[in-house]
C-alpha cells in the first residue's frame, strides 16, 4: 500500500472509511477537533492569525485535520458572501 509522507506526517492508509482512521486520530478527538477550527475561525481576526492559533493547540494529524476544516469553514463563509 502506498505511503505519503507530509513532513512530520505519513498517512499509510487511506482505504479506510473514516479521515480519523487515515490519519491514526482516535475517533473521541473530532469534536475537539471541529471545535478548534471553528474557534479559530470565530474568535482570530485575520486568516494567518487564525492559522497560527491551529498550529498553537493542535499538532501533527489533528492540526492537518483541523486545518482541513478550517478551510471548508471559510469556503462555507464564502459561499454565503456571494
Amino acid at each position: 500500500m502506498p505511503s505519503y509522507e507530509l513532513g512530520t506526517l505519513v498517512i499509510g492508509n487511506h482505504d479506510v472509511k473514516r479521515l480519523t482512521q487515515a490519519l491514526d486520530i482516535p475517533d473521541h478527538r473530532f469534536e475537539d477537533i471541529v471545535t478548534l477550527a471553528k474557534n479559530a475561525w470565530e474568535l482570530v481576526d485575520t486568516i494567518s492569525e487564525s492559522i497560527e492559533y491551529l498550529a498553537q493547540n493542535a499538532t501533527g494529524s489533528e492540526l492537518v485535520l483541523a486545518l482541513v476544516f478550517f478551510g471548508r469553514i471559510w469556503e462555507d463563509n464564502q459561499q454565503e458572501d456571494e
